[in-house]
């Protein structure tokens, strides 16, 4: 109990105890020191009677309260121990504090004091938004009492440094030459990919401005960089918010473009497609309530960008390459902005890399988006190249079957050209293009060429007879036995019942031989013309013979086989003419 008692007793007097800033003539800038904070929950506290307050709690200069409607007051002294007048400032590190006031007490009570923020913007003027430095001037061995008052519908985050006059231009320098590095990096990139946007009318891309710009532009007010460092009054300044939850909408969009959700996963899209168009009604939410809308838009940014890795690393494994390039700037990006989320909603403490590595990590995010969408279109590109060469490749061979198929056909009509369409043997036309190029063989390799004209006996008395399917049934019946002679002997059919055959390197004793056996092969041939009766044919023939050594072309051969095919007729028929 007596630790209890000594506990409680001894408590708001350590929570009393504050720090004091000693100002000597090697003080440093103050980065880091220790505030005492209340919290008014009520707003209703004035510098008269927070004065009258005993209990502040020990915080850290740097400040991460989170969305509260209650009113924050800090305090802390400062001593200057220098034998000289100094003036140093209470420099904050953020605009969008909606109200800053600053108090300095004498040791007299009296006081100066001071208010910056947007929550004072003048409707109608031209309002400077800046981030507020209160001056503090102390004279030499003087104490200052300096209470800071802190108000925002936005999160309730800062960091309060104490910097003279040089320090202070030293800190303002530096940090708008980043932000300026920072910002030309960004406008190029949004500036590239609009410009292949125009070009290639790729939607992914459009996406990826409509995400980068409002982000970029919500950094640019953040940091109260031009254009956006100027506000007509402080409702204009509060709608600027709706930023948030817009560039947050299309970075959701992007998102499905370049992980093909649509393609890959249909349900997962459609629950992608809902959280998009659930942040671009929060956009138009924010017209009416910005702060609820912004809070609700930051409180499940832990949430949805989760979500969206693990897509990426889906539609890595499902085969999306580009999704690789998705999953790194993702990862950089998620890291930053869970930190800077929790920060704004007071659950981080407020530093250097929670506050600003949103910054490097968008960057980061934004060159790999890009690389994203350069990769991505580089595939398609390489697909449709595939295609192409697949379609070419593919119709190539149509041609070809196609050229093989008129080849064909033109080989068949050639043939059909060339040959007796019912006997198929070679008609005249044809016999005389082959006889030419075996005459032209038989004078280079000094070889005979003999012909036999054959012509069937009484052919008229049968088709007279007989009619004329069974004069065609003769005609085929001894054309296949013409087919039937040795392999490089010419046949052809020459007109209704007349044949030759042309026989290479064969003298005219060896064609009288094959032209008698083709005859009497004849003579046993049986036509059946009906159930009861049995036809029999003959043929004549007549042999000429090729002198290839006297030029002796195969015209004069046949008409030497035709003057004996006209002796043997006269002569009874059924007979061979040779002389």
């Amino acid at each position: 109990m007596i630790r209890i008692f000594l506990s409680l007793f001894i408590l708001p007097l350590i929570l009393f105890a504050q720090e004091t800033l000693v100002i000597n003539d090697s003080s440093p800038a103050f980065f880091d020191f220790t505030l005492g904070v209340y919290e008014d929950k009520n707003s209703s506290l004035t510098i008269e009677t927070i004065q009258k307050v005993k209990i502040f709690s020990p915080a850290s200069n740097k400040i991460s309260n989170g969305y509260s409607h209650a009113s924050f007051w800090y305090t802390f002294n400062i001593k200057n121990e220098t034998k000289s007048t100094v003036e140093y400032y209470l420099k904050s590190t953020e605009n969008f504090i909606d109200k800053l006031d600053c108090y300095v007490v004498s040791e007299d009570h009296s006081y100066v004091s001071d208010k910056e923020g947007p929550g004072y913007f003048i409707d109608g003027q031209k309002n400077l938004l800046k981030k507020p430095a209160f001056a503090i001037t102390l004279q030499p061995n003087e104490t200052k009492h300096v209470y800071i008052r802190m108000f925002s519908i936005f999160p309730s985050m800062t960091s309060f440094y104490i910097l003279n006059k040089e320090d202070l231009h030293t800190y303002v320098l530096e940090y708008q030459t980043y932000y300026s590095l920072y910002i030309g990096a960004v406008l190029a990139l949004i500036l590239y990919n609009l410009f292949i946007f125009f070009f290639s009318q790729n939607i992914a891309y459009l996406y990826y401005v409509l995400y980068a710009a409002p982000f970029l532009s919500w950094q640019m007010r953040m940091n109260g960089f031009f254009p956006f460092d100027t506000f007509s009054s402080s409702t204009t300044f509060y709608l600027h918010g709706l930023l948030t939850p817009f560039f947050i909408a299309f970075i959701i969009f992007f998102s499905r473009e370049v992980l093909d959700t649509k393609k890959l996963f249909p349900k997962i899209d459609k629950v992608v497609l809902a959280m998009g168009f659930f942040y671009l009604l929060l956009t138009v939410a924010s017209i009416f309530d910005i702060h609820r809308a912004t809070a609700i838009a930051t409180a499940f940014v832990p949430i949805v960008l989760p979500f969206l890795l693990f897509i990426g690393f889906k539609s890595y494994f499902t085969g999306n390459k580009t999704a690789l390039f998705y999953i790194v700037a993702q990862l950089i990006f998620l890291t930053t902005s869970i930190m800077f989320s929790m920060t704004v909603n007071g659950h981080l403490n407020y530093t250097l890399l929670t506050r600003h590595g949103l910054v490097l990590g968008s960057t980061l995010e934004m060159i790999l988006f890009s690389l994203a969408l350069a990769y991505k279109i580089k595939a398609l590109q390489n697909e449709k190249i595939e295609i192409i060469n697949r379609a070419n490749a593919e119709l190539d061979f149509k041609i070809q079957e196609r050229t093989k198929e008129l080849e064909r056909s033109k080989d068949e009509l050639k043939e059909l050209a060339s040959r007796d369409p019912m006997t198929g043997l070679n008609n005249r036309r044809s016999f005389f293009e082959i006889s030419e190029e075996l005459l032209h063989l038989a004078r280079r390799e000094a070889q005979p060429i003999t012909i036999i004209m054959f012509d069937l006996d009484n052919f008229k008395n049968i088709n007279d007879t007989y009619g004329h399917a069974v004069g065609d049934q003769v005609i085929t019946n001894f054309a296949s036995l013409l087919k039937s002679t040795r392999s490089g002997d010419v046949s052809a059919r020459f007109g209704g019942e007349e044949f030759v055959l042309l026989l290479p390197n064969t003298n005219k004793e060896r064609a009288l031989n094959i032209a008698n056996n083709i005859r009497i092969e004849a003579e046993e041939q049986n036509i059946q013309v009906d159930d009861s009766t049995l036809l029999s044919y003959s043929v004549s023939g007549g042999i000429g013979c090729c002198n290839v050594e006297n030029d002796h072309d195969i015209h004069k051969a046949l008409h030497q086989a035709d003057k004996n095919l006209y002796q043997a007729k006269n002569s009874g028929k059924n007979t061979i003419g040779h002389l």
